[in-house]
């Protein structure tokens, strides 16, 4: 992640609020769907011999809360956020599932437009801090040193839209990121999942989320003694 472009982003989010009139502090919380790759198992699976099988992802709801900033003035807001997600996923391997966990600690920095109340549109950066992923039944071997292994840090562009009434909202967002993941070969517990080395295929960790949000705490400049006057 460029720490110039942060930077930028953070002086630019102050300026901004040197001229704001309202702003409000808030929490929301979720669920998500988070996009994972193919996973190729060589020679298939527990069959001697058998060609090589593809499994895909079964997703489930993963869980987001966080906390808000909205700066508003007039129909534009910016609107910084930050946000823990935890994501779901599993593999119907020929044995059993394996299960698929990862989390992360998502900031976005968003800029908003309201179209007509209560409903809003928005689009800004998102910057994205990985813990560990784990999938069930991974090994550390000669061929493979466990994984999956995952970049720790990227950056996407999030967008989506708000309804807002009274102090409490619904919020649909997407988050697209740009950077695919490397190809990673993973050695699975053959005796215990039906599938032995394996090919991650890459993919892009994309987010799909759905989210409610209540304003907490609410004022304007004049409230909190001109802290932001120029």
């Amino acid at each position: 992640m460029n720490k110039l472009n942060l930077l930028l982003l953070v002086l630019g989010l102050f300026t901004f609020t040197s001229y704001s009139q309202e702003f409000t502090l808030g929490a929301r919380g979720g669920f998500n769907n988070y996009s994972i790759g193919d996973i190729n198992s060589r020679g298939g699976s527990i069959q001697a011999g058998k060609p090589d099988e593809v499994f895909s992802p079964t997703k489930e709801l993963g869980t987001q809360f966080g906390a808000f900033l909205d700066v508003e003035f007039g129909k534009l807001f910016i609107r910084p956020e930050i946000n823990f997600e935890s994501f779901k996923n599993k593999y119907d391997f020929p044995l059993k599932e394996a299960k698929w966990n990862s989390s992360k600690v998502n900031i976005p920095i968003l800029l908003g437009y309201k179209i007509f109340d209560p409903v809003s549109v928005y689009a800004g950066p998102s910057f994205n801090f990985y813990g560990d992923t784990t999938l069930d039944g991974v090994q550390v071997t000669s061929y493979s040193d466990g994984g999956p292994d995952l970049e720790k840090t990227n950056v996407g562009i999030a967008f989506g839209a708000m309804l807002r009434i009274g102090r409490f909202g619904i919020d649909l967002r997407y988050e697209a990121i740009s950077q695919e993941t490397q190809e990673e070969l993973l050695d699975i517990d053959n005796g215990g999942f039906g599938v032995n080395l394996a090919d991650l295929y890459s993919y892009k960790p994309n987010v799909l989320s759905l989210s409610v949000f209540i304003d907490i705490i609410k004022t304007d400049k004049d409230d909190i003694g001109g802290f932001f006057d120029c």
